[in-house]
């Protein structure tokens, strides 16, 4: 694990050096100006209230979907949404058009108007005048007309404001329908295995079990949050029914759709309009998986920075979703049949499996404020950095204490996958880990995935310096049609000797941290770099207040770690 002294975290009064001095700790904590921290002060209660709305709408809906007279709607507007998505997943041309750029297909909207969308009564009251040239007495126009979506699911609301996106992509993975409809319904399952997506799943209620064997009928009302890999942007924030349904012997939908129309609630402004996957099982253990992806979002204030990937459309395209799919049942595909395997393939596995959990815990940790909220760095130079602290006890996949997590992204002139390449080369790492300048970095194993080579798990060595210990990484890379993320965690030598010995790694704690790649929307010259550290402080007893000192450090850690890499890129040092 990653100890505070390395770091520089730590608060003795003899430290120099690399730590800053008393003297120098207390004019920092004089110069952050009480405007500043008054600032951060709000921020933090802005984020409670933000959280206990969110804790009043989801008891809200959990109730209210039980009433009978919801419970009927919500049956209806589930079925009829399942409906549409297995139309929509079966359409060819005209509905659907092939992005050649970005390698799916993207919804023709004035198509899907006129298949799925009814007219206002108003507006099929004025054709038929025009079309039949019979008086009648004609409503005010004067008055909002809205379309109406078929499935009676929500108006389409498309103004200036609100940016539809529509994508539907296809996928061979190895599983059996079956299984994959119970992966989707049960919420830890689905949101761990899409964890680089959804970084929030709460099952709010269940108002049909369906089928025991299979699940088929289930009925279930669901809160997820969505989000791209940088937690300067917030998460889109959804309220829905998920419905699985078997179509015959070997097809199933599983359909997602918003509760807007049932539970209106203002403070939520994406809307899931019918979306999800239609599975068709191929041969034992194969199915091919058809994925929809149909939202709206209305145009809100973002960081310049996103501005253009997040109205572009890509960020949760349905290749996206269709390539984690895949990779991850190729994980679990390798980890059953190495299960049998009681030679070479037990190292193997277990790293295979500590590697998931050091993805899985990244991804919740960058993009998420449970556990602890996010916070401007007030400190000078701190501009675009954020952090905060969490304290870890009885989570015995995490080391226990106090760690300090600390985030930034930045434009990059770089290509995305130039970036990428860069920083999961592991003999590039000396370029920009500061704990590993200058030190000799050696392979000690790697595997890559069969699908895809970029995707990859491997484990080096990092020799000892005057400052520290030898010390092993474990890294895992891998893309996913639209991020690109090479997340790490330092594992102590013995530790990681006992894993590779084939010694069993679910209890090993880990601490990752990590580098997310990707495209800024307007070319494909540019790319967007998000850095993220943790660093287990065990100076600190309490999470509530970091010290300037840890503050400082903790920013020209991250600081200069960008810069490595942004003159390691730039000037090919």
């Amino acid at each position: 694990m990653v100890e505070s002294d390395k770091l520089g975290l730590n608060h003795n009064n003899d430290c120099d050096g690399e730590c800053i001095s008393n003297r120098a700790a207390a004019a920092a904590a004089a110069a952050i100006p009480n405007a500043i921290r008054e600032a951060n002060d709000h921020f933090q209660s802005f984020n409670d209230h933000s959280n206990n709305m969110q804790r009043a709408s989801d008891l809200l809906v959990a109730v209210s979907s039980n009433a009978e007279v919801h419970r009927a709607r919500i049956l209806d507007l589930a079925f009829s949404a399942s409906e549409e998505l297995r139309l929509m997943a079966r359409e060819q041309e005209s509905l659907w058009l092939f992005d050649i750029d970005n390698g799916y297909e993207v919804l023709n909207q004035a198509e899907y108007k006129k298949r799925f969308v009814l007219l206002d009564p108003s507006l099929e009251e004025v054709i038929r005048v025009i079309t039949e040239g019979e008086p009648s007495d004609l409503p005010d126009l004067n008055e909002n007309v809205d379309y109406q979506s078929n499935n009676g699911c929500m108006p389409l609301c498309v103004t200036e404001n609100t940016n539809s996106e529509g994508s539907r992509a296809n996928g061979v993975v190895f599983r059996s329908p079956i299984s994959l409809v119970s992966m989707f319904m049960d919420v830890d399952k689905w949101s761990a295995t899409f964890s680089n997506i959804v970084s929030k799943a709460i099952n709010l209620a269940v108002l049909t079990t369906g089928n025991n064997e299979n699940k088929n009928g289930c009925l279930q009302v669901m809160f997820a949050e969505f989000h791209i890999s940088s937690p300067l942007v917030k998460p889109r924030q959804m309220y829905f029914v998920r419905h699985s349904r078997q179509i015959d012997n070997d097809t199933w939908v599983v359909a997602d759709v918003s509760l807007e129309t049932i539970f209106p609630n203002p403070m939520l402004t994406s809307q899931r309009k019918p979306s999800g996957c239609v599975i068709q099982a191929l041969q034992d253990g194969i199915s091919t998986v058809t994925w929809v992806e149909h939202n709206a979002e209305c145009k809100g204030s973002t960081h310049s920075m996103f501005k253009g990937l997040l109205e572009s459309g890509v960020v949760f395209n349905a290749k996206r979703w269709i390539s984690t799919l895949e990779r991850q049942c190729d994980r679990i595909a390798t980890l059953e049949a190495q299960d049998e395997d009681k030679g070479p393939g037990v190292a193997r596995n277990g790293l295979l499996k500590l590697a998931e959990k050091m993805v899985r815990h990244f991804n919740f940790n960058i993009c998420s404020n449970m556990g602890g909220a996010w916070r401007p760095l007030n400190v000078p130079g701190g501009d675009e950095i954020v952090i905060k602290t969490s304290f870890y006890l009885d989570d015995q996949q995490i080391p226990c204490g106090v760690a300090v997590s600390i985030a930034t992204s930045v434009w990059l002139p770089v290509k995305q996958n130039r970036v990428f390449n860069f920083l999961r080369n592991e003999h590039n790492r000396t370029k920009w880990d500061i704990l590993s300048h200058g030190l000799q970095i050696q392979d000690v194993v790697s595997f890559s995935s069969a699908r895809n080579s970029t995707d990859s798990v491997s484990v080096v060595s990092v020799e000892a310096s005057s400052t520290r210990t030898d010390i092993t990484y474990l890294q895992e890379s891998f893309s996913d049609s639209m991020a690109c993320c090479v997340a790490y965690a330092p594992i102590d030598v013995p530790t990681m000797h006992h894993i590779l010995q084939g010694g069993r790694a679910d209890s090993v704690a880990i601490l990752p941290s990590g580098l997310v790649v990707l495209p800024d929307g307007t070319s494909t010259d540019n790319s967007i770099l998000t850095v993220a550290f943790q660093i287990m402080d065990q100076q600190l007893t309490t999470p509530e207040e970091l010290p300037p000192c840890s503050m400082l450090t903790a920013c020209t850690l991250i600081k200069e770690t960008v810069s490595l890499i942004r003159t390691a890129l730039l000037l090919g040092t």
